[in-house]
């Protein structure tokens, strides 16, 4: 699951997984703990869904130019 998630375009799995490995795209090792770190956030989430009863909503952060989010 982790993996299908970091292949989808506009998702916070996936900024996520390409915060994590910003450092050395191509170290296997960074990659492995990367989608370890996805897979605990993803299960984080499904177990916030469940225990509260509540429908899945995606937070999609957009991007801004710097790096930070805009607070309206």
């Amino acid at each position: 699951a982790g993996q299908v998630a970091i292949r989808q375009r506009e998702n916070g799995f996936r900024h996520k997984f390409e915060r994590y490995i910003a450092r050395d795209r191509d170290n296997p090792d960074l990659r492995r703990k990367a989608m370890t770190a996805i897979t605990a956030k993803m299960a984080r989430v499904v177990h916030a869904v469940v225990k509260g009863g509540s429908d899945y909503r995606p937070f999609v952060e957009g991007r801004v130019p710097g790096g930070r989010t805009s607070v309206s």
